[in-house]
């Protein structure tokens, strides 16, 4: 009977081994491009809002805490904003944040994992550009210096330690204030992004 909880015990060990593993830590630095545009919920979302496009660029860390299960925290510079295209207000609202995302990825195969989690953006710039005569206007008192949102995307893990990120946004709070805009806009953006990974497998 001995010998029974004894191999009990062992299988017990055995199954659990993967889960306290040593944490497998990676890092590496990223960068690629932003496709953006805003969103209200109010009367404005009759106007024409168009996409921009923007960039992103920076590094990240991980922790996989077993084979399957990792966090990996951020520290992104990324454009956003969107061009204002109607008969009387043809311009384009060019906004850059330093963006610190903070997610949970689950890759259950080698080669790929799908993530998502919060985003804290802290603005950094904001500018308007007339689109016919070039001119720019600083705008940061028509905008919030914090911006929330919930990131979630998919990442493939490439041979030669490359990665590949498809990455959607989605603005939790309003970019705007009260200063200009009556309502509120969000931000949105697709982002992809191109990594390579400087430690770790993943």
């Amino acid at each position: 009977m001995k010998k029974f909880y004894v191999l009990i015990l062992l299988m017990s060990v055995m199954s659990f081994a993967p889960l306290t593993a040593q944490p497998d830590l990676g890092a590496g630095v990223k960068g690629g491009i932003n496709l953006a545009t805003q969103v209200t919920t109010g009367s404005g979302e009759n106007v024409a809002v168009q996409q921009l496009l923007g960039f992103n660029a920076g590094a990240y860390v991980n922790l996989f805490i077993n084979d399957f299960i990792g966090f990996q925290p951020e520290l992104l510079i990324s454009t956003r904003g969107s061009n204002w295209d109607d008969p009387y207000y043809d311009v384009s609202d060019l906004l850059t944040y330093v963006d610190i995302p903070l997610l949970v990825k689950f890759q259950p195969i080698r080669y790929a994992n799908i993530h998502a989690g919060p985003q804290v953006g802290l603005m950094l710039n904001a500018r308007q550009k007339e689109d016919e005569t070039g001119d720019i206007t600083d705008i940061r008192d028509w905008y919030n210096f914090l911006d929330l949102g919930i990131a979630f995307g998919a990442e493939a893990n490439l041979p030669y330690r490359i990665n590949i990120t498809i990455r959607y946004v989605l603005g939790l709070i309003s970019a705007t204030n009260d200063v200009q805009y009556i309502e509120p806009w969000r931000n949105n953006f697709l982002q992809i992004s191109i990594g390579a990974r400087l430690l770790g497998d993943k």
